[in-house]
């Protein structure tokens, strides 16, 4: 399959992110992208089945609620609400709750990226490496404050290096115009959206009855499975 510039850009239009800032033609030339659009090739002359729909379906439900819960913990984190997380904290000296929020937000963003990688397909490719490539941005910052990422881009956070923080410098990792937080959620929405899409899709999907491919499955998994 030939990648043209006009097919770039509408996969990056899709996803929210602008085509400069991003590594879509980079995944797309690799070695694992290729064997994966040959893989779409072949998917493309074959019938689908109700149970390949459920699959996708399955999938995508579980990365709609996962990424959902990623927009929602970083967007805490992003502290840009008045009496913030952050202004809570200086005013007590106390970070536990700073603390709490990540650890949420940390949980959600792995499950989220080791759920991209379940459901497959280049946009959800593409949106696993542009989520890896958030904290990798700021290696340094997130380390001084105890957040480590591991190579498949799983976050790790230390808790006794992250007390030893005060909230001026999480704030200024995690929060604000260049924290890490801000980034993170407005990626979780877009992959909110594009999970939500692809959930509709599969249910949509009609068999040569009239009938969608997800009714007849459910009509006939006993005689498919006795």
């Amino acid at each position: 399959m030939r990648i043209t510039t006009q097919m770039l850009a509408n996969s990056a239009a899709k996803s929210g992110i602008p085509i400069q800032r991003t590594s879509l033609l980079d995944i797309i030339n690799n070695k694992s992208s290729q064997n994966l659009l040959g893989t779409i090739g072949k998917s493309m002359n074959t019938t689908s089945t109700g149970a390949t729909d459920i699959l996708r379906k399955n999938n995508y439900a579980k990365l709609e609620d996962l990424s959902e819960k990623l927009s929602q913990s970083a967007s805490k984190l992003a502290g840009s609400d008045k009496d913030s997380i952050y202004d809570k904290a200086k005013e007590s000296g106390d970070t536990t709750d700073i603390l709490s929020d990540v650890n949420k937000m940390v949980e959600a963003y792995n499950a989220t990226m080791k759920q991209l990688k379940t459901t497959g397909g280049i946009m959800n490719e593409f949106y696993q490496q542009q989520l890896k490539n958030i904290p990798a941005g700021s290696k340094e910052s997130l380390e001084s404050i105890g957040i480590s990422q591991a190579k498949d881009g799983s976050l790790i956070v230390d808790e006794k290096v992250f007390r030893n923080a005060d909230a001026d410098t999480l704030q200024k990792v995690l929060g604000g115009e260049n924290g890490i937080a801000p980034k993170i959620g407005f990626l979780g929405e877009h992959i909110h959206k594009n999970a939500s899409e692809n959930v509709v899709s599969a249910s949509n999907r009609y068999g040569s009855n009239g009938a969608t491919y997800m009714e007849a499955f459910e009509a006939n998994k006993y005689n498919f499975f006795g």
